[in-house]
């Protein structure tokens, strides 16, 4: 391990895990900044990491609990009585054949990964926040375009040409949830004459900085693409040599006839964005030299699959499909298999959303990852018997949290329905107070990883590593390690290379590469090419005909086969018992309900930071409801109710409410002081509630109806 100076290794304060130097002085972190030779940009979040790691609250030995799940006591236990007891619920699971009852929840940094590889050696699932965010338009775009386009790919902003469109749709890229370079591209292509256009329920900052800000009613963007869509096919503006060339034969006629009545009044009325603006927005889109959108990881306002679905047909119908400024299609870093390489087991046969009673409501979706907005269910099912938890915080982050941590805690014959909780944490969570086990991970300036997905922002074939600038205090062990070492009793076969840095080297032999060399290149290897219209060399794309599907003959008997134009059903519900729509929103300070925006006293810093977590309430909603600026409010769902202060803000629609998403912590000494509500508190159950979700997405996870009141 390199001591002193500054070392590049891989943030990890948000996903977008952007490349960075960590200056070390005296084996201590004492200063971060963004890697020149990663685009050199990092966040306050990114910058703020330092005070996070030597925090006191920080877990240095195993703990197992002593009381009942919920009341957070535990003891101090040795590793070797950990691994014994994870090891032997894991046998037992296996000797029944249920060991498709596993799921661990974690943030896959790569797809070979050593924990993704135990489960698929032992025969369990990936779980993961990723259905939270992306699912439902990943699944989309595999649906139309094949392929995988692997997590969240927005536009290349650093490609869009003069006069390009660039459309943020309830998406938060200045807010940090996005590589710390993006706001810089984006700005700098609004200088080369391209025009930013925000549609968004919420005045955020990158509407702050945008050409024009659309206000579309939350899940009124479906049908504002629609409109689109009907406007330039009508008018005869779209790509004609990319739809008579690269879309199925018989595709573009069936949406024609489809989108025949979904004119800009019509959808108008839908989304309540004028018909006049609709017209306007689709003809610069037709016209200009590439349009690219971004809501990967927006700001979820349900029937996501639908928006998907609509967003990708619009992009394909004006030719914005791999193109400088439109949607790249990624290419995958050539790494070297580790033989004997796992199968896995079939997630269609035996995830836990087909084998229980709702089984029919999931038999016309495709799934990328087990749905972890689903685990409660899944518990009561008796689908999930184990739940390995990492780098995710279900108590909090859960549609109708109180539900998860019913569900965690329901028995049967005396006994938990969830025979065995385990989670690693950087310091106690909400997720621990349940655990059986709570594991002490090390932190990401402590640990290896190697990050080759290609979602991060440079697009092109690329590796970054994650290397250990410092020490881990007491008995601190990375899941990763935890993960070897589980496979190595279990699954001896697929784990005969010695550690993780082994498992690395295997991988990066194809590039004749290795950690060290890796090392000694500043922790980067990449190409540094981006190509356009790949499909063209490639001979088409990677669906079954090898052109563009905008129709969706799977899904026909669901009502999906182009998508519905339609709000999302938990916005119809009782709308008069609850006239507001919930929304949230995100900032540069916070990410989500992880740890480390929690408790970061530089983050929650009342005057640097963000220390609260208002209700925002447009002035003329407030004044009907006699609602002041400050006073202290009620705010409640079909299933929860909070108290907030309000703030009024002409930042939001007069029929919605927002509220920072990722509030609620109370464990740890900083986020106890602070001040802030969970908008989860609000949110339907996904499992008891599951019409109202999209399947494959669950993105209505973060608004829904709710009423108001002093």
């Amino acid at each position: 391990m390199k001591h002193d100076g500054w070392i590049p290794t891989a943030c990890y304060q948000c996903k977008a895990e952007c490349a960075i130097l960590a200056r070390v002085e005296d084996g201590k972190v004492k200063e971060i900044r963004g890697n020149p030779s990663g685009r050199g940009k990092a966040c306050v979040k990114g910058m703020a990491g330092v005070s996070l790691q030597y925090s006191p609250d920080r877990i240095t030995r195993p703990l197992k609990r002593v009381g009942e799940r919920g009341e957070g006591r535990f003891e101090p236990v040795s590793w070797d009585e950990a691994l014994d007891i994870i090891a032997a619920k894991l046998n037992e699971l296996r000797d029944k054949g249920e060991a498709h009852k596993l799921t661990a929840s974690f943030f896959p940094h790569s797809i070979t990964d050593p924990k993704w590889r135990f489960l698929n050696a032992y025969g369990g699932f990936i779980n993961t926040a990723l259905p939270h965010c992306d699912s439902a338009k990943i699944v989309a775009f595999i649906k139309t375009m094949g392929g995988v386009p692997n997590h969240h790919i927005p536009p290349a902003w650093f490609t869009v040409p003069p006069g390009g469109i660039m459309i943020m749709a309830g998406r938060h890229a200045f807010g940090g949830l996005d590589d710390a370079a993006v706001p810089l591209d984006i700005l700098e292509a609004r200088r080369r004459g391209a025009r930013l256009v925000v549609l968004d329920p919420f005045f955020s900052e990158d509407a702050a900085k945008a050409d024009w800000w659309i206000p579309v009613r939350p899940s009124g963007d479906t049908a504002l693409f629609l409109g689109m869509i009907n406007h330039i096919i009508a008018r005869e503006m779209y790509d004609r040599d990319f739809v008579e060339n690269w879309i199925r034969e018989g595709d573009f006629d069936k949406l024609k006839e489809y989108v025949r009545d979904k004119t800009p009044a019509a959808m108008s009325v839908i989304c309540d964005v004028p018909a006049a603006d609709i017209r306007k927005l689709a003809e610069m889109c037709a016209e200009a030299p590439s349009v690219g959108v971004d809501s990967f990881k927006g700001i979820m306002l349900g029937q996501a699959l639908d928006f998907g679905h609509a967003w990708t047909i619009f992009l394909a119908i004006t030719g914005n499909i791999d193109n400088p400024g439109g949607q790249p299609l990624p290419d995958l870093t050539p790494l070297s298999p580790v033989e004997p390489v796992p199968a896995g087991p079939s997630l269609a046969e035996k995830g836990f959303h087909v084998t229980g009673p709702d089984r029919e409501k999931f038999r016309n979706y495709s799934f990328i990852m087990e749905p972890t907005w689903y685990q409660a269910q899944a518990i009561k099912n008796g689908g999930l018997k184990v739940l390995i938890n990492s780098e995710a915080n279900p108590a909090l982050t859960e549609m109708g949290q109180s539900e998860w941590c019913r569900a965690v805690t329901m028995k049967e014959n005396g006994a938990y329905k969830l025979e065995l909780l385990v989670s690693y944490e950087i310091m106690l969570s909400e997720t621990s107070k349940y655990a059986d086990l709570v594991l002490p991970d090390k932190t990401y300036f402590e640990r290896w990883e190697l990050l080759y997905m290609p979602w991060w922002y440079n697009f092109g074939q690329g590796v970054l590593l994650r290397q250990p600038v410092v020490e881990a205090p007491g008995e601190c062990r990375h899941s990763n390690e935890v993960f070897i070492e589980l496979g190595k009793r279990l699954c001896p076969e697929y784990f005969a290379f010695r550690d993780d840095v082994e498992f690395y080297d295997i991988q990066l032999a194809g590039l004749g590469l290795s950690v060290a060399k890796l090392q000694d290149m500043g922790g980067i290897w990449s190409p540094g090419t981006m190509g356009f219209r790949k499909y063209r060399d490639a001979g088409g794309f990677g669906t079954p005909s090898k052109k563009i599907h905008l129709y969706w003959e799977d899904l026909e008997e669901a009502g999906q086969a182009m998508p519905r134009p339609g709000l999302a059903p938990e916005y119809e519900a009782d709308a008069e018992a609850y006239p507001f729509i919930l929304v949230s929103y995100r900032s540069i300070f916070h990410q989500g309900t992880g740890q480390w925006s929690h408790n970061n006293p530089q983050l929650r810093d009342p005057v640097s930071g963000l220390y609260e977590n208002p209700a925002l309430i447009n002035p003329i909603a407030a004044e009907k409801l006699g609602i002041k600026d400050g006073d202290r409010v009620t705010i409640a769902s079909r299933t929860g109710e909070i108290e907030a202060t309000a703030k009024l803000s002409q930042r939001i629609r007069p029929d919605c409410i927002a509220l920072h998403h990722g509030f609620g912590s109370s464990i740890g000494r900083v986020a106890a002081s602070g001040s802030g509500v969970s908008d989860n508190a609000l949110i339907p159950d996904a499992g008891t509630t599951l019409d109202w979700q999209d399947l494959v997405g669950g993105e209505s996870h973060v608004s829904t109806r709710v009423r108001i009141q002093s």
